[in-house]
């Protein structure tokens, strides 16, 4: 659904219990001693029949009978009296409610419809919100709500907490309270038949109190929904994921994918959950995977060097002065101290081959511990590398390592861990390179022949045919750009392979290479995306390393493009195989194609997990005596709106974004460039210069969040092309399309002094107020 109204379920000012006890063996017994043991400062409401008070509380026997509407309830009552209940809270006012109470899919009720539905359809009139069924509830400590039946309490802190697991949730809330760690919001949401994890990730990433997400997946409803939550949510915070339950190798590599595309970091167990938040908390953004390792002690450095080599990490290659040992592990020996630490720890900091720098410390007689810890924390104050620390040993490394978490350092016990926290910086900040780089359904001025393609589809499924013979599929891909070579027989050197499969959850991924060498990504792809994945495998690290044709690896990727774009094209293909594929001069060179197709209502984009660019949004108009087409922005568009932010006077870029800038850094490039169409939009104004190469003229957005109901725009025209008709053209496109969408009220904010603004929202039907305060001007239309 929406975040609509979550406040009242996470940060509520009265609760009410209907289902209150005193039998200990009850759930309701559990969730008013809970409530009340935390200390929630607001109004609590038991309700059940059989009561007057209750843990010296006044009892009420029916919701009718509340002296005042409780923002939340908490039902643990028989599954036949939910719907019911609900019903009666909606009229009301109350808005969130979780609901305890299992077994809701197994009974029907007088009409014959499910609980859970009717549940379901009795909420919906009031905007209910509604956690569960089957939930054990939620903590938010900081406002000392327990309102759930778990064994114990929670710490205040700053993670946010969610799991589907149940038992996994009630084992890491007392495993996290012995160890110190707190949380923001812990919860557990149950069989999440209204409030599911996608709404819980847009709320915690808008939660002020809340620096990172931990999440505990058993499985995923809606691919659409859970992925553009989780990027809109990774883009301004850590979220981690632990994935519980057992899946097929295949669905598990589709998951991997989608954490990686999402931006977030998947972890394997609880420890390294909790280890890898702090690891993040305190790593610089410096990226890169080639770690210098200086040690006093071989074995210690050896164990470090295995472990990063066996997690694809890579050893810098040292190319320090001969004074220096040689090699990495560096080994300065038993006796260095504190200065040969300094002087080694600066000159791997400085070396332009190293990416981070872990320095091991073993216990010795020889050399004072908490010296060389002093000395290294110091380098580290000065460094935009990433420099981590083992300080082996037990008491007599407590000094160190308070030394360095003093120094916001990450620090860890064993080479073993300090190698598993550097590489999961190193997968972080890969994952979130990938997050930037949202794809576009086109990328070239190749326009591929989809009627071709969609004829010989429907073509094979009129004569009943699962799998189209080698030369339809050879025809299809051509149609889709790809140049082919088929050869009956060629020598497999490179054991490269592409192709896409249908995942349960996910829908289409595409797929590179066989066996246990290959990786899945998510469609739609573009070119940096595909090279990603060629990356991920042995193979295609050969490929890249080719000194004979460099061309090969881009051969590769525009291979997967062209798979990509074909199959969010034409909907009925279900499978496809180039097996294998060798690139050369001429293409890509096949000795076996494979394509299955089967009918379906679903259109080709609406099966992706991550909705592709927009084409079908493309409109060319004539303006100014030449065509200029409005279209939907794309992350290749990054050159040209630099362009068109240069040409921009100061006065009007201070009134676009509020303050002066004399340029776009790379961050805010990208935030303006690679969006997530499903929650926003830019249209460009854009045409060819007499260079030829397409200028963007103009830019409005909107962002409609995933409420919809509220949406915010701004707008700018390049400077010189000001007053001719620019800027009501891009603002009609955007109005027409949030109506599209059903956006029910369009807002934006203007400085006082920016009169042309004004008067343009007042043309296209903004209401303007200009004493709302604040010192900025309010520009609002109901749609």
């Amino acid at each position: 659904m929406t975040t609509r109204n979550l406040q009242h379920l996470f940060a509520p000012v009265s609760v009410a219990v209907i289902g209150a006890s005193l039998r200990p063996s009850k759930i309701g017994t559990v969730l008013l001693n809970n409530l009340l043991a935390g200390g929630f400062r607001g109004k609590v409401y038991p309700v059940n029949p059989k009561y007057d008070t209750l843990a010296g509380l006044p009892c009420h026997h029916n919701v009718g009978r509340l002296p005042q509407t409780p923002e939340l309830a908490l039902i643990c009552t028989p599954p036949r009296t939910v719907p019911g209940l609900i019903a009666e809270l909606g009229e009301r006012g109350t808005k969130a409610a979780i609901v305890f109470s299992a077994g809701l899919d197994d009974e029907v009720d007088k009409r014959g419809i499910n609980l859970r539905q009717a549940m379901l359809d009795a909420a919906r009139p009031h905007l209910l919100r509604i956690l569960g069924p089957d939930s054990i509830g939620l903590l938010a400590p900081a406002i000392g709500l327990n309102a759930s039946y778990a064994q114990t309490d929670a710490l205040p802190g700053k993670l946010g907490f969610v799991s589907q697991s149940q038992g996994l949730a009630t084992g890491i809330l007392d495993w996290a309270k012995a160890r110190g760690i707190g949380f923001s919001r812990f919860i557990v949401p149950g069989d999440c038949a209204d409030v599911d994890v996608g709404d819980i990730l847009d709320y915690l990433a808008a939660d002020n109190d809340t620096q990172a997400i931990l999440l505990c997946i058993e499985q995923i409803g809606s691919a659409r929904k859970f992925m553009s939550a989780a990027r809109a949510a990774a883009r301004v915070k850590p979220v981690l994921v632990l994935k519980s339950g057992r899946t097929p190798a295949a669905a598990d590599e589709s998951f991997d994918a989608a954490i990686r595309r999402a931006g977030m970091l998947r972890v394997a167990t609880t420890e390294e959950l909790f280890d890898a938040v702090e690891t993040l908390a305190r790593a610089l953004p410096r990226s890169g995977d080639r770690l210098a390792i200086l040690t006093n002690g071989g074995g210690p450095g050896a164990l470090a060097a295995d472990a990063l080599l066996a997690a694809g990490g890579q050893l810098a290659a040292l190319s320090l002065p001969t004074t220096w040992p040689r090699g990495n592990p560096l080994d300065l020996g038993a006796a260095a101290g504190a200065e040969p630490y300094a002087n080694a720890t600066t000159a791997l900091l400085a070396a332009s081959e190293v990416d981070a720098v872990l320095v091991i410390h073993a216990p010795t007689v020889l050399a004072s511990a908490d010296a060389i810890a002093d000395a290294v924390a110091t380098q580290a104050a000065h460094s935009p590398r990433n420099l981590l620390t083992c300080w082996l040993g037990g008491k007599s490394a407590e000094a160190a390592r308070n030394r360095f978490a003093a120094a916001g350092m990450p620090t860890y016990d064993t080479p073993e861990e300090a190698v598993r926290g550097f590489m999961q910086i190193v997968q972080y900040q890969r994952n979130q390179k990938l997050l930037m780089q949202v794809p576009a359904k086109a990328h070239r001025e190749f326009v591929p022949d989809r009627a071709l393609a969609q004829a010989a589809v429907d073509a094979a499924l009129a004569g009943g045919r699962a799998w189209l013979d080698e030369a339809e599929a050879a025809a299809i891909l051509t149609a889709y750009g790809m140049a082919l070579v088929v050869e009956a027989h060629h020598a497999d050197t490179d054991d490269l392979s592409a192709g896409m499969m249908i995942d349960a959850v996910f829908g289409p991924v595409i797929v590179f290479g066989r066996g246990d060498d290959r990786a899945v990504g998510l469609p739609p792809l573009n070119m940096v995306l595909a090279q990603d994945m060629i990356a991920r495998t042995r193979a295609g690290r050969r490929l890249q390393q080719d000194a004979h044709d460099p061309a090969n690896l881009n051969r590769i990727a525009r291979a997967l493009v062209d798979i990509s774009h074909l199959i969010a094209d034409i909907p009925q293909i279900v499978e496809l195989a180039i097996d294998p594929a060798r690139p050369d001069a001429h293409g890509v060179v096949v000795r076996a194609l494979h394509i299955r197709v089967a009918a379906t209502d679903v259109a080709g984009i609406d099966r992706f997990a991550i909705r592709p660019y927009p084409d079908e949004l493309e409109e060319w108009i004539n303006w100014q005596g030449q065509p200029l087409l409005l279209r939907p922005i794309k992350p290749e568009d990054g050159a040209a709106h630099v362009t068109m932010f240069n040409a921009l006077a100061p006065e009007d870029i201070r009134y676009r974004f509020f303050s002066r800038m004399r340029g776009l850094q790379p961050a805010q490039l990208a935030r303006l460039t690679q969006i997530d169409y499903d929650r926003e939009m830019a249209f460009i104004a854009t045409c060819r210069d007499e260079q030829g190469v397409d200028a963007t003229l103009g830019v409005v957005r909107v962002f409609a969040g995933p409420d919809k109901q509220q949406a915010e725009f701004a707008v700018s025209v390049r400077s010189d092309l000001k007053g001719k008709g620019l800027g009501p053209i891009l603002m009609h496109k955007l109005i027409a399309y949030c109506r599209s969408i059903g956006v029910r009220q369009l807002n934006g904010e203007t400085l006082p002094d920016n009169l042309a603004m004004q008067n343009l929202a007042r043309r296209c039907g903004f209401t303007i107020d200009n004493n709302a305060g604040g010192g900025a001007v309010y520009m609002r239309m109901s749609l």
